[in-house]
């Protein structure tokens, strides 16, 4: 955790961080239309530059009118300090009227926005890839083991279009709007599922909570989709098509058929295995036969240096 945040009450960091609204109107043109990256259900996306100190930075600034979604996300990040999760850089809010105000979180833009832009992009390497799921991996470990001594955060929400990319690919973990704060050791949490349906841990129908390995499921998906260059969001009535079908390719040994040829050029085959079977592992129907973040962040680290053995450096 961050020192300098931990050391804070809530109530200081919270007014620590705030702006005067009418330097995020200046940064967004008023929230222009042209500046409006992505409107979801939770909020409205625009990229600006806000100039702070003589700086001009480029930003994000995401506007939401629920308080509990703006104050989960406050409360989580707050002392949480990892180069792989993103960080709230300032906020601001403002009175629309007396029954309706609007928060608006800023954070610094990463230049190649999200993964789930680059998924099937034919210049994104096997090293770039590996490279960005350690990252995540990392951060995911830090949330499950490293955040605080007596307690643990589930993200509860992993997916590609929740891992930012910075201008040398460099994954930044965020979204954290449903993630859930909880004490080491419970194993079980109930609350509604809130996250894309394509990356729900299964076992969720089963107990109607989730926990640490609710993130691993989600993350496994994430593998398959880095590995086979696509969404996992394919059009079929079965939110675990992609699942079941990633599962059911490994356990036949016909990976090949899912892999762009021209990625698998690129790969090591002991990477490559490695990495597939971590991958699968983490998507097993039932928690307990996944593992746990240590170990994936272990293999897939190894998965790392067996494919720098294999690759010149120039090519990467």
């Amino acid at each position: 955790m961050s020192s300098s945040t931990q050391e804070m009450g809530f109530g200081e960091y919270y007014d620590s961080l705030k702006i005067p609204i009418e330097e995020i109107e200046l940064a967004t043109n008023n929230f222009a239309d042209e500046n409006l990256l992505t409107r979801g259900s939770s909020f409205e996306v625009y990229r600006g530059q806000l100039l702070q100190q003589g700086d001009s930075i480029n930003i994000v600034a995401r506007k939401c009118r629920q308080r509990v979604i703006v104050g989960t996300e406050f409360v989580v990040l707050k002392d949480l300090k990892h180069k792989n999760i993103v960080s709230i850089y300032k906020w601001t809010d403002k009175d629309v009227d007396k029954d309706d105000e609007v928060f608006i979180i800023i954070n610094k833009y990463e230049t190649n926005e999200s993964l789930d832009k680059h998924l099937g992009s034919p210049t994104l390497t096997w090293m770039q890839r590996l490279l960005i799921c350690v990252g995540v991996a990392r951060a995911l470990n830090y949330l499950h083991y490293d955040a605080s001594e007596n307690q643990y955060v589930i993200h509860g929400n992993v997916k590609s279009s929740k891992i930012l990319l910075d201008h040398n690919l460099e994954p930044k973990l965020h979204g954290f709007k449903f993630a859930v704060i909880a004490r080491k050791h419970h194993l079980h949490l109930t609350g509604k599922y809130n996250g894309s349906l394509h990356y729900m841990d299964p076992a969720y129908e089963d107990t109607s909570g989730l926990n640490h390995k609710s993130d691993i499921f989600s993350f496994g998906i994430v593998l398959f989709e880095v590995l086979f260059g696509r969404e996992a969001s394919i059009p079929n009535d079965d939110n675990w098509y992609f699942a079941r079908m990633a599962r059911a390719h490994y356990e036949k040994r016909k990976l090949d058929n899912l892999i762009e040829p021209d990625l698998q050029k690129q790969m090591n085959v002991q990477s490559l295995d490695l990495f597939a079977e971590i991958a699968y592992c983490c998507i097993k129907e039932q928690r307990s036969q996944r593992p746990d973040m240590k170990m994936i962040r272990t293999r897939l680290e190894r998965a790392l240096e067996l494919q720098r053995k294999h690759v010149r450096p120039s090519i990467f």
